[in-house]
């Protein structure tokens, strides 16, 4: 075959959540550093995003997908077609800052050299922090743009895939980077130009292109105006109209800065877009969605749990294993020696091996399998000024009805009314029994419902929020 066409573009998105584009690397402040080029800005490689279009491009025939891709199977094998330069940060001038020569003295480029770091906590089956789960990791600042180019080698009847690839990036369900399950990684597509080349016509005009991504061979081009609307056919999409009822905490796991409170909750600057110049925000009050995930998984462990009428007091009855196994229950991969006699083994299995978390939240790998998450969830920035309220708490001794010395203690809640959407899309894989969608619909009408709160300090009446849900 004779590829005699190129398919350009040129492609600016925009970070809707935060990103963790994992280095692999850590230092002294954090478990997880970013990956940044050499003038130490983050930056996207090209083989994330090759990854990311291929895992999304997975509905195709399989071998369109290795024909696009490339593959290698024993003596047999093909290039890829498709390349993918890295992405790079667009500057505040809205030029990529892209190899050596940039002035980065200004004070927006300075907010990079210390970023976002989230603080992470696994929690156990029993509601608990899990002993040597502590961990954080460095984020990309929601609203960080990145250019990159993408070219597709081919012939003049390649216009249909190339137009389903551009429109894979407004795929609602592509994500970058890790942690797309837990709320990271989102982005909006800001700009793309598109061309093709005939080499048998027009062959200088490809030559003389620059890989400079601000090269000027895309000055005369138009982006497209109108993207071809994405059918998300295997996606359900949840949206949670929510109001907080009263006072909420999510905690940053840090203190106050003039001392006045032990416990503080989680802000964070995004950058914003004004009239196309970039500029950093104030803090915003952020809501991660790993504390809406994680207190979802334990809700809808407890609704699939109800409807297989496997309770607690059962949980020492003969042949509970048994029925649980029968029923798609697993026993979770750290019971390296799971004991049928131990309640807290089989307390793991009803939560960790149910399967209805399994469906929907995924499981970590092991030597035989492992599965990613089919419900993705998105941070939530507040657009309103932080409403900050000093709250003091004392540990009373039982017997004696005082205080207890050293027991004294201080936590600043969040007093906003201010309403937010919270989109959650679910795979449809995961509802293939009815169960298991009535299992995470009952959840989600706990969180509405206020019976279900979010964030710490849940027992002391912070987190109750309140409304209604809908799905496509």
């Amino acid at each position: 075959m004779k590829f005699t066409h190129r398919y350009l573009a040129h492609i600016i998105i925009e970070a809707e959540t935060p990103l963790a584009i994992g280095s692999g690397e850590r230092n002294v402040m954090t478990d997880r550093l970013v990956t940044t080029d050499i003038n130490g800005f983050p930056y996207i490689p090209g083989t994330s995003l090759t990854g990311v279009l291929r895992q999304s491009l997975g509905e195709l025939a399989k071998n369109a997908v290795n024909e696009l891709f490339g593959y290698q199977n024993g003596d047999l094998g093909q290039g890829s077609r498709l390349i993918l330069s890295s992405a790079q940060m667009v500057g505040k001038d809205g030029k990529v800052i892209d190899g050596f020569g940039n002035d980065l003295s200004d004070e927006f480029y300075k907010n990079f050299q210390n970023l976002p770091i989230r603080q992470h906590v696994k929690i156990t089956h029993q509601g608990a922090a899990e002993k040597h789960g502590k961990f954080d990791e460095q984020m990309v600042y929601k609203g960080t743009r990145f250019c990159f180019e993408l070219e597709l080698i081919g012939d003049e009847h390649d216009n249909t895939i190339w137009s389903r690839i551009l429109t894979e990036f407004n795929n609602p369900a592509f994500r970058i980077g890790g942690g797309t399950r837990k709320g990271f990684g989102e982005i909006t597509v800001i700009e793309i130009k598109s061309e093709c080349i005939d080499l048998t016509k027009d062959l200088q005009k490809y030559l003389t292109k620059s890989s400079d991504l601000n090269g000027t061979f895309w000055n005369s081009i138009q982006p497209i105006e109108k993207m071809e609307k994405y059918k998300n056919a295997d996606w359900t999409t949840y949206k949670l109209k929510l109001t907080p009822e009263d006072f909420f905490l999510f905690g940053s796991g840090f203190s106050s800065e003039n001392g006045d409170a032990d416990m503080t909750f989680v802000t964070e600057k995004a950058i914003i877009w004004p009239e196309g110049k970039p500029k950093f925000s104030e803090e915003k009050i952020l809501i991660p969605a790993t504390s809406v995930k994680g207190a979802l998984a334990h809700r809808v462990a407890f609704h699939y749990n109800k409807e297989l009428k496997v309770y607690s007091n059962k949980l020492d009855e003969p042949g509970i294993c048994t029925y649980l196994i029968k029923n798609g229950y697993r026993i979770p991969d750290d019971c390296e020696e799971f004991d049928s006699n131990k309640l807290n083994d089989k307390m793991k299995m009803v939560i960790d091996g149910n399967p209805a978390v399994r469906a929907l939240f995924g499981y970590s790998a092991n030597e035989k399998d492992g599965q990613i998450g089919n419900a993705i969830f998105s941070d939530i920035f507040l657009s309103s000024e932080p409403k900050k309220k000093l709250l003091n708490h004392v540990a009373i001794d039982r017997f004696t009805g005082g205080t207890m010395d050293g027991a004294l203690f201080s936590e600043e809640v969040v007093g906003s009314k201010e309403s937010f959407t919270l989109n959650i899309l679910v795979n449809n894989k995961a509802f293939e029994t009815e169960k298991c969608q009535k299992a995470f619909e009952a959840a989600l009408n706990d969180l509405c419902n206020g019976m279900l709160p979010l964030g710490g300090g849940t027992m002391r009446g912070n987190g109750c929020f309140t409304g209604t849900f809908t799905k496509n």
